[in-house]
């Protein structure tokens, strides 16, 4: 039982670690940052983040169903997980229409010639990673909260 929580919580927390990251260091970067460099730097961010975030926020969802089978559904740490597991799910409801597929776009372009509307691509994009990472932050503390009750 301590090795499934310990992997949870170790997922849980790289999922939402990584959307964090990606907000208070990256997107605010990125914002700031003139047509050429933001496409060469989202470009090589994609090629690092999409690869692993999809694991560790499915990861994270698959973990919190574990632990509420786990702990019992229809306990305090059973509810709290499934919640967790659903805040992770919205993660990837809002993030799949909106920043992955402008993940894939901005793949496309050209660094030396981004087109016209890049600004606003960006700006939608850093909007929705925000939604998106204010419901890992909810969904990490469900967890944390459904192992901390456990124990009482």
């Amino acid at each position: 039982m301590y090795a499934l929580e310990l992997i949870v919580t170790l997922v849980a927390a790289l999922a939402t670690g990584g959307l964090m990251v990606n907000w208070t260091g990256l997107a605010r970067a990125m914002a700031r940052l003139s047509a050429p460099t933001y496409v060469e730097l989202h470009q090589n961010t994609n090629r690092t983040f999409d690869p692993y975030m999809p694991i560790v926020v499915v990861g994270a969802i698959l973990g919190g169903i574990l632990l509420a089978i786990t702990f019992g559904i229809h306990t305090l740490s059973g509810k709290l997980s499934i919640a967790g597991a659903a805040c992770y799910a919205a993660v990837i409801a809002i993030g799949v229409p909106t920043c992955v597929r402008i993940n894939k776009q901005v793949a496309r372009w050209r660094v030396e010639n981004p087109p016209a509307e890049w600004a606003a691509v960006r700006a939608r994009w850093i909007r929705f990673h925000i939604i998106r990472t204010l419901f890992s932050a909810p969904a990490f503390a469900s967890y944390v909260a459904a192992l901390i009750l456990r124990r009482t």
